[in-house]
């Protein structure tokens, strides 16, 4: 019975033992949450006018590490707006952040985005005003709750409009967006 015992603990030592991971260079991970959508609506009298909706997105993005505490991270991501406010965009987002850790549990990271315009609904986006390349900046901070999960928010600001309709008149995107995130450690 002693050499059962024994054989019994020395198996379950054994299984439950995790080996230290060394954190890979590159990392592959999904990401999906919701945002926040500021539509500013220039008009040509200089006034301004903010049409606030909900939406969601759903992408991918790769980390590559450079040194412990500095990474890049291109992403892509598709977002959406299904609600019966105004009009319903869909987008195509690229950005390449610039991410730095803060201790081992927080990070901030900014960079460039690259927009792209796929539908608006009820409209023809190849014809009229519309903006099919959109310009803009992240910038934002993010929770590790786990090596593979962080929650993160951030606020993308427009510097191009996507939709121009006359001398100073134009809408821009906003948005601030609240996610989750899970990565594959290589």
């Amino acid at each position: 019975m002693k050499k059962q015992i024994s054989i019994f603990v020395i198996l379950v030592t054994l299984l439950s033992f995790k080996p230290a991971k060394a954190q890979s260079l590159n990392v592959f991970g999904f990401k999906a949450g919701v945002h926040f959508v500021d539509i500013k609506d220039k008009l040509s009298d200089g006034a301004v006018t903010h049409v606030n909706k909900q939406g969601f997105y759903l992408g991918a993005f790769m980390e590559f590490r450079r040194s412990v505490n500095f990474s890049i991270q291109p992403e892509i991501y598709y977002s959406g707006n299904k609600n019966k406010i105004d009009e319903n965009i869909a987008l195509l987002h690229i950005p390449i952040l610039l991410k730095y850790k803060l201790g081992n549990r927080f990070e901030i990271y900014g960079g460039p985005e690259s927009q792209f315009l796929l539908s608006v609904e009820n409209e023809i986006i190849n014809k009229g005003n519309f903006k099919k390349f959109i310009l803009s900046g992240s910038v934002g901070v993010g929770i590790l709750i786990t090596d593979e999960i962080s929650i993160d928010a951030r606020y993308n600001l427009a510097f191009s409009n996507y939709i121009d309709t006359g001398y100073h008149q134009n809408k821009k995107l906003n948005f601030v967006q609240v996610g989750l995130s899970y990565k594959f450690d290589n």
